[in-house]
């Protein structure tokens, strides 16, 4: 069980290019190839919030549009 949960934390990582190939984490499960060795911190992921009078311009532009084609 460990194993797994290691090899699915390093193919979560943040960073794509810190992730494995498909056939390094296959080896690791089926123990052909050793743990791989995970930082001890994982970096901070940065949520980008759209600014609010953008997401209500694009609703209302998608509420015009379903209205109009309906006729």
């Amino acid at each position: 069980m460990g194993c797994l949960m290691i090899v699915g934390l390093w193919c979560a990582y943040l960073d794509c290019n810190l992730r494995p190939a498909i056939r390094q984490a296959v080896d690791v499960l089926n123990y052909e190839a050793s743990l791989p060795i995970l930082p001890s911190n994982m970096p901070v992921p940065m949520y980008y919030v759209p600014r609010a009078n953008t997401y209500a311009f694009s609703l209302q532009a998608c509420y015009t549009a379903t209205i109009s084609e309906r006729g």
